[in-house]
């Protein structure tokens, strides 16, 4: 299919595109093995633990009547143990459990994010405020494993059924490790001390699954940027013990584009298709990991955004997409991962506009606009998740 731009959709053509599109759902092929695994679930950062009770409980069973099992939740380092190597603030997190499970909704928890006391000096004076630092390796491997296993062992009775390893550790913006002549980058042999370390000491508490964290669809970056997803994961597999985790985390963005595209810049079709050196299912299997699974831990498409671009490429692609075709990309995306070999649930990014930040094109990937209302891409996934 080609691409969608920016251009202007009659509301019935999109409808009737978004009709085929769920009536093909229905007639893909379902294996009985895969059908225990086929759900979706909503990311919702850290936005769930600032609100209030009844906000929080609404949006909850608004969550559960997109027809979602899952939220992605973020569990940060850098608020729960703040002070020190010995002090925990769990409240905001029991909070939020205790209400995911009073709606049935289980929680992928990702453990990321450093505070002051455990970091790099180093990387704390080259970065360029408190919110860049948190997103610094933390010095001790072992420091952060025992942040994990803390957080294992309050939480492996109730909803939190997954963990996740970090978030997007492919990008400086949200990992950062000091490298030659004081400069900041990614690191996969970093990152895979500190995700083995967290992993060992959270399998012996729990069956949860347990990935790693989900990578970034930068394809052509700069070097300061980071690093192209399939790249970083050829690197990290290697240092990565298997038997300690289920799979690997991914972020399979496709916009412009619907997912079916075959495109370098398409996240989505590159989880199985496309060249070898950007396919991460062969990459996986190169490396002994294609017995495990693939999560999707954030997709979407947003409405808003500051960057237009004609025609789409590797190395640049618009920021935003029309609400009709965000509509189509969700559709679209439930129905085409689970046909899948081997993957975990697609979690969409995000349920509301109202709860995320006004920042570039952040703000634009909620299915509700940020007055409450309901973008187009609400009832799509809606209808897709029933459908599941």
């Amino acid at each position: 299919m080609n691409v969608i731009l920016f251009r202007t959709t009659k509301t019935s053509k999109s409808l009737a595109m978004l009709g085929l599109l769920l009536f093909c759902s229905l007639t893909m092929p379902i294996s009985a093995s895969a059908a225990t695994r086929y759900e979706t679930g909503i990311s919702t950062s850290a936005t769930l633990l600032w609100m209030n009770d009844a906000d929080l409980n609404a949006r909850l069973s608004d969550i559960k009547d997109l027809g979602t099992t899952w939220i992605r939740v973020d569990f940060s380092w850098a608020d729960i143990q703040s002070d020190n190597s010995q002090e925990y603030h769990w409240d905001m997190y029991d909070r939020v459990v205790r209400a995911a499970d009073a709606h049935h909704l289980k929680i992928l928890a990702v453990l990321d994010y450093t505070p002051k006391w455990a970091r790099d000096p180093r990387c704390q004076a080259l970065a360029d405020s408190e919110e860049s630092a948190q997103k610094c390796s933390p010095q001790s491997s072992d420091a952060f494993g025992r942040f994990a296993h803390a957080a294992a062992e309050r939480y492996h009775q109730q909803s939190v059924r997954g963990w996740e390893i970090w978030n997007e550790p492919n990008l400086s913006a949200y990992w950062k490790t000091v490298g030659t002549s004081d400069t900041l980058s990614v690191d996969p042999l970093a990152y895979a001390r500190v995700a083995n370390a967290a992993a060992a000491q959270i399998r012996p508490l729990t069956d949860a699954v347990i990935i790693t964290g989900g990578l970034s669809p930068l394809f052509e970056p700069h070097h300061t940027s980071g690093m192209r997803q399939s790249d970083y994961l050829a690197q990290l597999l290697p240092y990565l013990k298997p038997d300690l985790f289920d799979g690997i985390g991914i972020h399979p963005y496709s916009w412009p584009a619907l997912p079916s595209k075959a495109a370098s810049y398409n996240a989505f079709y590159t989880v199985d298709n496309g060249p070898s050196d950007y396919n991460l299912r062969t990459i996986m299997g190169a490396a002994g990991w294609g017995d495990k699974e693939i999560w999707g831990t954030e997709y979407g498409a947003s409405t808003k955004g500051i960057r237009s671009t004609i025609h789409p490429t590797k190395w640049d692609r618009p920021d935003h997409v029309t609400e009709d075709a965000q509509a189509l990309i969700v559709a679209q995306g439930i129905a085409d991962w689970y046909t899948k070999p081997n993957v975990g649930p697609l979690i969409i990014h995000s349920d509301s506009d109202q709860w995320l930040p006004r920042h570039k094109n952040e703000d634009g990937f909620g299915l509700r606009r940020s007055d409450g209302t309901e973008k187009p891409a609400y009832d799509a996934l809606k209808a897709a998740a029933q459908r599941l």
